[in-house]
């Protein structure tokens, strides 16, 4: 993963340059408009940490085990160990946001599952007037 440069910034010179950041990220509402930043912005390697960081603190919350969160997202144990206590002093503002997630997740999850349990309810609704939907729901192809 990328690590920042060894070579620090004077505290004022950062500080301008945080604003600066705070300042665009809070100038971007769409959807669209953040993903096509972000895309030119950052690195690829820089995509795949925040994305797998992301995920590594949303599985901590939801209480995977180390050796799962350790083999899906192919990082250390130590990695594993250091973000579980780092999640410790997140703010409250941070998890907040993570629960906010996390939720949407878990309704989104839920509805896939509604659409599976119903799928096979609406072929043999359809079924009455759809012959390929007949097809589909006699053979059991129920995708």
């Amino acid at each position: 993963m990328p690590r920042a440069s060894k070579f620090r910034l004077e505290q004022k010179q950062f500080e301008a340059i945080n604003s600066h950041l705070l300042y665009l990220i809070s100038s971007l509402n769409k959807k669209d408009e953040i993903g096509d930043f972000l895309e030119s912005f950052l690195t690829k390697e820089e995509k795949i940490m925040l994305a797998k960081r992301l995920a590594l603190f949303m599985m901590i919350k939801k209480h995977y085990s180390p050796s799962v969160i350790q083999r899906t997202l192919h990082i250390s144990y130590e990695t594993v160990r250091i973000y579980q206590n780092q999640l410790l002093s997140k703010n409250d503002t941070f998890q907040r946001i993570m629960k906010k997630l996390i939720e949407r997740q878990e309704s989104m999850d839920l509805f896939s599952k509604i659409d599976k349990l119903l799928k096979p309810l609406d072929l043999a609704l359809r079924s009455k007037t759809d012959m390929k939907a007949r097809a589909k729901f006699v053979s059991g192809d129920w995708r």
